[in-house]
């Protein structure tokens, strides 16, 4: 609600923008020389880090060497492309991830949508916890659910399926493409709620009242009016959640690899970590082509609805309060199906890790195996040499990769939204095009560039620098999405305002920029934390040594030696750690839930 005293803010501010001089001296936006010059090392270091990789990653798919460094005009040629294309796998490949890919977007998108309807249309109980509830189960990583529900749902060791065999029913079979679909359209649900939410809150009322005031029952104008509304929101969600899906390593390693059951990311793992034969480097990179070419395929498809949404505006300049639709006696079951949602995403998930910490080996729970409990495995877990050093390299990868992420993408953003640099466009397409690339071949793709690198005496492969570079740039694309809408919020008249108030340039971004941008720079810094502790793709291709070893890679190398009893202990700290930190952040960053709700 603006004040009369913002207002006159307001008014004087265009004022002294109208007076300001049109190229303003001093102002490190404006001056020709300075912001030219900064504009183009922006530039440049965007296409370093981002194009010379890519290309490396194109390069080395045409090379029949057996090792990056090796690769020489006289080892290029199709042969790489011939052998993917006529194996028989890798049509296999296709099928094993369209239907993964496809399948877990539709289940999350289903359970998404479902959600958000309940919170934003309906008078279900307990909206406050359910706000909250949602999102934080991103602090569960994804690959923490997979390894968990192997120990729910494994065939042999599987904790349900041991109780379903004294009752003589048949066990469920969590190492498949429908326990892969399952456990990552679990995971995709809160980006998709937080993605829907607004778009339920956002859109005026009145076209579903006509419809109601017509006679049309309530389930009609879900289906011919709501739903077709949203359309283009819920297409834009869904290639996007879709691409995520495509580029996820840990959930298809958990759940498919034991059981042969491969998709793009895995294989293209298998392939460079191969212990039987040498690593094909050229067929990998033959296979990411591939895959690349599926995910941009969908990044355009979702450019092209994102562009296209103006023609479904339902945001208008009228005041307005979504009607809330009474539920009944189904308040109280919408609401269990709620809880069952949060129940299978985070709290069974964290429940499993606690019990299997507390005991010596894995058994079905009872009176007896309580008397049993032990911290054992925690002290164990303590004495573990590599801990601490890869509790210290995940410390190290959090604040350098957050820190970089946002101040790279904030400087990004500053030259797309503000500047008129005759580059900006190729920057947004360069800063945009890491999330288009799976983690994984963006992965291989640095693999290439800092072999190539050690060439020239700057030799950074397979430490923390690496992966921090990788991660940064991989990360990017949402930074500047967050950034470049939020720095469009800014009004220019504040910045001439404060130039002509000879504040200096500096002085303009730590009390004006700042304050305003605190939140997304708090969002994208937080978001940025929980992806650099749940990713494990990147850090196992670039990591070398143990010495360079990352939680997550030490959890995967754990699991992989059969450590379930240690992986669960690490589990639950690590569980809990991450909502600590999501919670204190928002708090910093946002205010408390109360405040949220004043400002709503």
């Amino acid at each position: 609600m603006t004040t009369s005293n913002g207002a006159d803010v307001a008014q004087a501010a265009s004022a002294l923008s109208a007076a300001a001089p049109e190229q303003p001296r001093g102002s490190w936006l404006r001056l020709p020389t300075l912001a030219t010059a900064w504009h183009l090392a922006l530039l440049a270091l965007v296409v370093l880090l981002v194009g010379l990789p890519l290309t490396f990653l194109v390069v080395g798919s045409f090379s029949t060497s057996h090792l990056p460094t090796d690769i020489s005009l006289s080892n290029l040629g199709f042969s790489n492309y011939a052998e993917v294309w006529s194996d028989r796998e890798t049509w296999k490949l296709f099928y094993n991830t369209s239907i993964y890919a496809f399948g877990a977007t539709a289940f999350g998108l289903t359970i998404a949508a479902s959600l958000a309807w309940l919170v934003e249309r309906s008078n279900i109980p307990g909206k406050v916890w359910i706000y909250a509830g949602v999102p934080m189960t991103l602090a569960m990583p994804g690959m923490l659910q997979a390894m968990a529900y192997v120990l729910l749902l494994s065939p042999r060791i599987g904790l349900i399926n041991r109780g379903l065999r004294l009752v003589d029913i048949d066990p469920i079979n969590i190492y498949s493409l429908g326990g892969m679909m399952f456990v990552e359209g679990l995971r995709l649900v809160p980006t998709a709620f937080l993605m829907l939410v607004p778009l339920l809150r956002s859109m005026d009322p009145a076209l579903e009242e006509a419809a109601a005031m017509s006679g049309a029952n309530y389930q009609s104008t879900l289906r011919k009016v709501t739903l077709r509304l949203m359309l283009p929101g819920l297409l834009a969600v869904g290639i996007y959640q879709l691409m995520s899906a495509l580029e996820v390593f840990e959930v298809p390693g958990i759940l498919g690899m034991p059981a042969d059951i491969f998709v793009f990311s895995t294989k293209i793992y298998a392939i460079g970590h191969t212990v039987s034969e040498t690593p094909t480097y050229g067929k990998a990179n033959a296979l990411a082509m591939i895959y690349v070419a599926f995910a941009v395929l969908t990044t355009v498809a979702y450019a092209k609805v994102i562009a296209r949404q103006e023609r479904y505006t339902i945001v208008t300049g009228k005041g307005y309060r979504p009607r809330l639709i009474d539920l009944g006696w189904w308040r109280w079951p919408a609401f269990a199906l709620v809880f069952l949602f949060l129940l299978f995403s985070i709290i069974l998930p964290f429940l499993v890790f606690l019990y299997v910490s507390l005991l010596t080996f894995i058994q079905i729970p009872s009176l007896a195996t309580l008397q049993k409990v032990t911290l054992a495995n925690y002290w164990k877990a303590a004495q573990d040499p590599y801990l601490a050093t890869a509790l210290w390299n995940t410390l190290f990868l959090i604040v350098v990769t957050a820190t970089s992420t946002v101040l790279l993408s904030f400087f990004i953003s500053m030259v797309i939204v503000r500047s008129k640099f005759w580059g900006r466009w190729i920057l947004d397409q360069l800063a945009f095009m890491p999330h288009a690339i799976p983690g994984i071949v963006f992965g291989l793709a640095f693999l290439w560039f800092f072999l190539a690198m050690g060439g020239v005496g700057i030799d950074i492969f397979g430490s923390l620098w690496s992966i921090a570079i990788a991660f940064t740039v991989s990360y990017i694309a949402y930074g500047t999405r967050a950034m470049n809408s939020a720095i469009l919020q800014i009004h220019k008249d504040l910045e001439q305002a404060a130039y002509v108030s000879g504040a200096p340039p500096w002085r303009t971004m730590w009390r004006i920029f700042f304050p305003l941008l605190k939140p997304t720079f708090v969002g994208v810094w937080i978001w940025a934390m929980l992806h650099v502790v749940r990713s494990a793709a990147i850090p196992l291709i670039l990591y070398e040594g143990e010495d360079n070893q990352v939680l997550s890679v030490l959890i995967w190398n754990m699991w992989d030696q059969g450590e379930m009893q240690e992986v669960g202990a690490i589990g639950v700290v690590m569980i809990l750690t991450l909502m600590a930190a999501t919670l204190v952040f928002r708090v910093a960053g946002f205010g408390s839930g109360k405040n949220i709700q004043a400002a709503n």
